[in-house]
């Protein structure tokens, strides 16, 4: 849990003030500050640097250092941040594409469910809480079955039977599920997958540069040099296009993203981008030659 020094900062961080009570008009006011201040990213990973799961970590990277993170980093951060708001939040276990890849998949994702308690009679709900997909959802979901218009864009939620639900994505943005539980786990016990998503060089992570940004009319997602921004309003609900120099590679994580990046940095973001920009290219060009 954050004291309250750090709880402090991280509001500062995301732009909003402490909320009164923990209630879910301020888990919706908390979820929306932090995806649009903190962005998706892989970027350390890409520059070699080790993911550190625990409070400090988290704070020195995500709060004080301008930066965001992939699944685990934002979800870790957010979870002690709620934590010391009072909500009762619970990290759970995670697998993105599970659907496909099967129980493999387990352990790839940490999720969060808040709850809220019984009022009034009425049962306690519960609510998914995600900062870390990319292209997720800005406002937390409830956890029954149902489909959920958030912005522009439209999720799903569905039991698999007892404790097991799916989450979908946006079909126009990605062809993507990830499924849950509802057990409470501990911070360390994701931390054997986190290693391994984060070093194996045939870890996704490892392989392609990606930031990535949910927004209420448009999603914005950066892959190597190939920018993505999906929305209503472009055809076929994208545009896409490619960087064009080291410039505006750049301006797009310092100004667009938001992002803070020493030069050396940069500099080196921006060459493992077009490494990538052009294998990408070259497995193309042989695919199609096939």
């Amino acid at each position: 849990m954050f004291d309250s020094a750090m709880l402090a900062a991280y509001l500062d961080r995301v732009g909003i003030t402490a909320p009164r009570r923990p209630t879910l008009h301020a888990l919706r006011r908390i979820h929306r500050a932090h995806v649009a201040a903190m962005p998706y990213e892989n970027l350390d990973i890409q520059l070699g640097r080790p993911i550190r799961l625990d409070a400090d970590s988290l704070f020195a990277k995500l709060v004080e250092g301008g930066r965001g993170g992939y699944c685990y980093e934002h979800n870790g951060v957010l979870a002690f941040a709620l934590e010391a708001m009072g909500f009762d939040v619970r990290r759970v276990l995670g697998g993105v594409r599970r659907e496909v890849d099967g129980d493999g998949a387990w352990w790839n994702h940490m999720p969060l469910v808040v709850r809220f308690p019984e009022q009034h009679g009425k049962d306690g709900s519960e609510y998914l809480a995600d900062g870390g997909i990319g292209t997720g959802f800005r406002d937390p979901l409830p956890i029954r079955n149902g489909s959920y218009r958030i912005g522009a864009f439209n999720f799903g939620v569905w039991s698999l039977g007892g404790e097991e639900w799916r989450c979908s994505i946006d079909p126009r943005v990605a062809n993507l599920t990830f499924d849950f539980t509802l057990e409470e786990r501990r911070p360390e016990e994701f931390a054997d997958r986190c290693r391994e998503l984060s070093t194996s060089p045939e870890s996704p992570f490892v392989r392609t540069l990606a930031v990535q940004n949910p927004r209420e009319h448009d999603m914005w997602v950066l892959r190597a040099r190939t920018l993505t921004v999906y929305g209503p309003a472009y055809p076929d609900f994208k545009s896409v296009t490619v960087v064009e120099d080291a410039d505006a590679f750049a301006s797009l994580l310092r100004d667009r993203f938001n992002l803070t990046l020493t030069d050396a940095d940069v500099a080196a973001l921006w060459a493992k981008a077009v490494e990538q920009h052009e294998q990408k290219l070259a497995e193309e060009s042989k695919a199609g030659a096939v």
